[in-house]
This record gives structure tokens, sequence and C-alpha cells, in this order.
């Protein structure tokens, strides 16, 4: 029998607890598939193999039946939390999150990470609202995005950074790819918008004038990547978003989505 310890985090679709002094155990939620689990697994070795900031991947294990992963306990508080607590120290820290994002997409090309274009048509298909006709335009508007060569994290926000004494670590690696780095940050600048309704589970109690000042820094950091945005980039990455039924306010992801060019 596995014996776990208490609840450090968590998530939309996992509960972390302790495991020994020095693991902690990642163990999915009722409705998330056993794949996933192997795959993010897969997926967080992969990206340490060519030097991301990313937990060791310590075992695969199985609770009541189900999969569950033990990484290495990073000792440390999430992002989203030193900035609740230190206010004075967000900016900094997104400066941080900015370089270590930057340092993702300058990795070499690990194998096994999936294609970016091939997971956001798959993800285009699963939203619910879209007509048949938008799925079929949603799948060549995405193919006809320029294809890009970095590692993409798809899931960069500051409560998925651990801040340690002497380092900052990504987890949650599950929708790891590889691809154009530029919907990467696209994917940040959605997830850290300020919302004026709705509590985002990533980023739990958080209040409007903090999340401006971290969006505004962020793009502010990334002008030379966001420069190349075009509309069809923007309505690619909300319906993605989407799909995952996971933002408190919907309704301006579909109004990107609704606000693309016409595609011929």
């Amino acid at each position: 029998m596995i014996n776990v310890g208490p609840i450090v985090g968590e998530g939309r679709t996992s509960t972390v607890c302790a495991f020994g002094d020095d693991s902690v155990i990642k163990i999915p939620k009722s409705h998330v598939p056993d794949e996933w689990i192997h795959l993010e697994a897969a997926y967080t070795e992969a990206v340490r193999s060519v030097g991301a900031e990313a937990p060791e991947v310590r075992d695969l294990v199985e609770i009541e039946g189900r999969p569950s992963i033990v990484f290495e306990r990073i000792h440390g508080l999430s992002m989203w939390d030193v900035i609740r607590s230190e206010p004075d120290r967000s900016e900094a820290l997104v400066d941080e999150l900015v370089g270590l994002q930057r340092r993702i997409h300058g990795l070499a090309l690990p194998v096994g990470l999936p294609d970016l274009v091939a997971r956001m048509q798959s993800k285009a298909l699963a939203v619910i609202g879209l007509s048949s006709a938008e799925q079929s335009e949603a799948h060549d508007l995405i193919d006809e995005l320029p294809r890009g060569a970095g590692v993409l994290h798809g899931d960069l926000h500051p409560g998925n950074i651990i801040v340690t004494d002497d380092r900052i670590v990504a987890i949650d690696w599950f929708d790891a790819s590889i691809g154009h780095p530029l919907a990467d940050v696209l994917r940040s600048t959605l997830l850290m918008r300020p919302f004026r309704v709705g509590d985002p589970v990533h980023l739990p109690n958080a209040d409007e004038g903090t999340l401006e000042k971290l969006h505004g820094r962020y793009i502010e950091l990334f002008a030379d990547v966001l420069a190349i945005e075009t509309p069809n980039w923007l309505a690619a990455v909300a319906v993605s978003r989407l799909a995952e039924a996971a933002d408190p306010v919907e309704s301006d992801l579909w109004d990107r989505w609704h606000a693309r060019p016409q595609f011929a």
C-alpha cells in the first residue's frame, strides 16, 4: 500500500500530495484519462533531457488503480503565491518568468514532444459550440499559420512556476509541444489577462489590478515576439483554450475567435 502525505497543491485536473521527504505525487482527478498521466510524465522527461528547468520524474505508480506521477519535490512557493504575498516583487518576478520562457523556447528540440499545429487542430475539433463548418475553418486556419521550431511549455503562468531560494522551476508540462514561440506567448497573455468577473482556477483569488500589472509587464517584455502577431494567431490560440472548458470568462475567447478575418 502506498502512503500518501498531506495535500500540497490542487488544480482542475489533479491533486498533489507529499510523498516521503523529497518527493510529491500527482494524483489525477476522476475525469482525467489515464493516458494524460503517461503523456505528462513523458513530456516532462523529454524537456528535462534538453536542460529545461523542470522537476525530475521519479516514478509512475498506481493509486486506487489509477496511474499517478512521483516528482521530485521542489521546495518553494508558486510564483503566484509570492506575487500575492509580496506585491512589490511582482514586476521582477514577471521578468524572471519571461526569462524562463525565452530559455525554454531556445532549447534543443527533444524527442517525444507533439507538434503544436496538430495539437491545436485536435483541440479545435473538441470545442463545444463550434459548428462543423467552423471546425473545418479552424483546422485550415491553424494549418496555414507559420511553423516554428521552439520548445513550448503551453501553459506557462505564475501558478505553474515554483520559486526557490536560488532558482525557478516550471511545472505542469502536459501541454508541451514543438512549434512557433508566438503561440506560447499568446497563450500566456490569455492566461494572465485581467479578469473582470470570475475567479481563474489557475490564479486563485486574483484581482484585476494585479493582473493588469502582470499582463502589461509581460506584453512589454515580449514586444518583439508579439510584433508578428496576427488576428488569426490569436483566434487559433483562443479556440484552443476554449476546448479546455477551464476559463472563467469564455465570452472574450469567443470574441477573439469571431473577430478573425474571413479565411479563404
